[in-house]
């Protein structure tokens, strides 16, 4: 189905402004040397762990005493990390192998739903970010860029169809809406959620 047109977007396969193209590509390196550096970080947390567990077992450090000041460092420190960015990127599995995927009949109740499930937050894989066309939100990379009524941008705010449905995430062509009480009270008896 198709989707209203954004004229500075990547729309139905069409080859993206060249510009937006090389932003892309900056933003997916400045991201992949993130994750990079993430891993070192967790490489030099395990061995500061091995370190103090040495220092504690030749009674160095006093160990309630570390304990203590960890804890409130901690709590420290969790509050900080809830302002800062994080990436996220969802399994990157070949979503045009997927077998055994969900059997709705979207087409029949979408008049009830109103789409829903295009509502729902979500990463993208790396092969979402290949093919360059799913698109993605740049304040929270590599989440589903969605619109102002917080539908997915590829969403068709009068047919409520895909406009990527081809191209779609291995988490739409996955998702089973049947039991997610966000989307429905009964599907059997075709009562949408409030």
């Amino acid at each position: 189905m198709p989707v209203s047109k954004d004229k500075d977007d990547d729309i139905g396969g069409q080859s993206p402004d060249p510009l937006r193209k090389d932003v892309n590509g900056a933003l997916r390196f400045v991201h992949t040397m993130a994750m990079q550096t993430k891993n070192d970080v967790v490489e030099a947390s395990a061995h500061l762990a091995a370190l103090v567990e040495e220092l504690i077992s030749r009674g160095v450090i006093d160990q309630r005493a570390l304990e203590s000041r960890r804890n409130k460092t901690m709590a420290r420190e969790s509050e900080r990390a809830l302002e800062s960015a994080h990436v996220k990127v969802s399994a990157n599995v070949d979503k045009y192998k997927l077998t055994d995927l969900p059997q709705i009949d979207c087409e029949a109740r979408i008049p009830l739903c109103k789409g829903r499930c295009c509502k729902l937050h979500f990463a993208l894989s790396f092969q979402d970010l290949d093919e360059n066309v799913v698109k993605w939100n740049y304040e929270q990379p590599y989440q589903i860029r969605r619109r102002e009524d917080g539908y997915c941008v590829h969403n068709d705010p009068n047919t409520r169809g895909c406009g990527v449905y081809s191209h779609r995430p291995a988490i739409c062509r996955t998702y089973d809406c049947r039991e997610d009480k966000r989307i429905w009270i009964d599907f059997e008896k075709r009562i949408p959620a409030e």
